[in-house]
């Protein structure tokens, strides 16, 4: 999925916008193989890197976002100068995890996250990641609810 990160304090600026790409992995079975974690953060990593394809995708959710905003598709308190939205190109993208159904006894993701040093060494500048962890047993991915990797391992121990 495709996010745009607009916090509410923020939106008398377009331009404090940020992107988030976002990845749902439902139950622990799909947490490893051709479509795990790894093999995500890994595409991310290459798609931000390609500085023409990244700039094409920011230019395509700049101009999506505005259609929906003009068709009266999005809810949101406006600015009062019509402000519109312009996604930070230098400010690091959030690579976002939503992990659906894991069941906290398995140990497949601590050992994919704690154990083992691969997803640190397919980490890159170029991006934050983050695991999204569900507050209130609501789905909002709030600011408070997006956990770095070393604060997602914190409660993995």
């Amino acid at each position: 999925m495709l996010a745009i990160k607009w916090l509410a304090n923020d939106r008398k600026n377009g331009s404090n916008c940020k992107v988030a790409l976002i990845e749902i992995k439902y139950g622990d079975g799909a947490l490893e193989g051709d479509a795990g974690i790894m093999k995500h953060i890994k595409d991310m990593a290459a798609l931000i890197a390609d500085e023409k394809r990244y700039l094409e995708l920011l230019n395509t959710m700049e101009t999506k976002f505005d259609q929906l905003d003009q068709l009266g598709l999005l809810r949101f308190n406006h600015c009062a100068n019509d402000t519109k939205v312009k996604l930070d190109v230098q400010a690091p993208p959030e690579v976002i995890f939503i992990l659906a159904n894991h069941n906290p006894r398995s140990t497949k993701l601590k050992r994919l996250l704690l154990d083992s040093d691969a997803v640190d060494k397919c980490l890159s500048e170029n991006f934050e990641l983050r695991f999204f962890v569900s507050s209130f047993a609501g789905y909002g991915l709030h600011s408070k609810c997006l956990l770095s990797l070393d604060e997602f391992r914190k409660l993995l121990n």
